[in-house]
C-alpha cells in the first residue's frame, strides 16, 4: 500500500482544530497522501469546509486546494465529502481550471439524487455501506465503495473484500474517526491482507502511522 491509497482524513494534523486547515492539507499533500476533505459552497464560490462555511475564519476555496495539488505534484486519491447539493458543475469547472485530472478523485457522501448528478456528468462517485446502508445505491455505477462502522459492530472487513472482489474499490474508513481505537480494524486488515489489494483505500487520522504499518512504497 502507498501513500496515495492512504486519506488523510482533512488534511495531515495533529490538533483536531486543524483539521481541513491550509497547513494540514499542505502537509498532507507534500507527503503524497491521499485525502479526504469536504465540500461546501458560500455565495457562489466552491469552499473546503465540513461545516457551513459562513462566519468561519481561515477558509480555503476549492481552487487554492485543487491548485495546491498541482503544485506539489500529487497524484493521491481525493476523496471529495460532499456536504451541500448542486455543487457538481462547481466541482468540475475548479478541477478542469486547475488541471487535475478527473480520475484521481471522487465524490461521496451526497444524497442519492444529488450523486445521480455526477454520475450523468461522468464524474466518480463512491457509494457507502455501513450497518445503515446494507446495500450500496447506484453500485453498477459507482467507482467504488466507501465503507464505514459507525458503532463498531459492522463487519468492514468482509464487505471491503466483497467489494473488492467485485472489481471495485473500497475506502475502509478506520475507527478513531468515531472515537475508537484503530488497533483492531488495522490488525484485521494486515491479517486479510487488504493493504496489499490495489483497490484498497484507508481513510484515517493518523497516516503517518498507516503507512508505517502497511506502507510498500514511498
Amino acid at each position: 500500500m502507498d501513500r496515495s491509497s492512504i486519506l488523510a482524513h482533512r488534511g495531515w494534523w495533529s490538533d483536531p482544530a486543524d483539521k481541513n486547515s491550509a497547513a494540514a492539507l499542505i502537509r498532507a499533500l507534500e507527503a503524497g497522501f491521499g485525502i479526504e476533505t469536504d465540500f461546501r459552497d458560500l455565495d457562489g464560490v466552491l469552499m473546503v469546509s465540513h461545516d457551513p462555511a459562513r462566519n468561519q475564519d481561515g477558509l480555503k476555496d476549492a481552487a487554492w486546494f485543487f491548485g495546491e495539488v498541482i503544485r506539489t505534484g500529487n497524484t493521491g486519491r481525493l476523496a471529495l465529502n460532499v456536504k451541500a447539493d448542486g455543487l457538481q458543475d462547481m466541482l468540475i469547472a475548479v478541477m478542469a481550471a486547475a488541471g487535475v485530472p478527473q480520475d484521481q478523485a471522487y465524490a461521496f457522501d451526497m444524497a442519492v439524487p444529488d450523486a445521480l448528478g455526477y454520475l450523468s456528468r461522468g464524474f466518480p462517485a463512491y457509494s457507502r455501506l455501513s450497518e445503515y446502508e446494507a446495500t450500496p445505491s447506484f453500485v453498477t455505477r459507482a467507482a467504488g465503495v466507501w465503507v464505514d462502522n459507525f458503532n463498531g459492530d459492522y463487519p468492514q472487513i468482509d464487505r471491503a473484500m466483497d467489494v473488492m472482489d467485485g472489481g471495485l474499490r473500497a475506502a475502509l474508513v478506520s475507527p478513531e474517526l468515531h472515537g475508537r481505537d484503530h488497533a483492531p480494524l488495522w490488525d484485521g486488515i494486515a491479517a486479510a491482507g487488504l493493504h496489499e489489494n490495489p483497490l484498497f483505500e484507508l481513510c484515517t487520522d493518523l497516516p503517518q502511522a498507516a503507512f508505517e504499518r502497511f506502507g510498500t512504497s514511498t
